[in-house]
């Protein structure tokens, strides 16, 4: 699934994305149980590559190339 979004729609993204890659890395730092804590790790990987993917398209929409 493919979806199309503006610029401004890809900036509301990016900065949702952000705040909740914040909360759930507090998260993880002040979860004690280690077996929820990797989980929570994961899912920050998970979040955290979506990000930089959005990070990638917004730069594309800009005209500057992705490194």
């Amino acid at each position: 699934m493919v979806l199309e979004l503006s610029q401004q729609q890809l900036h509301l993204l990016h900065a949702c994305l952000a705040e909740s890659a914040e909360q759930l890395r507090d998260e993880v730092l002040h979860t004690d149980e280690r077996d929820l804590r990797e989980a929570l790790k994961l899912k920050l990987d998970r979040l955290q590559k979506l990000q930089r993917q959005v990070e990638a398209t917004m730069r594309t929409q800009e005209g500057t190339p992705a490194y």
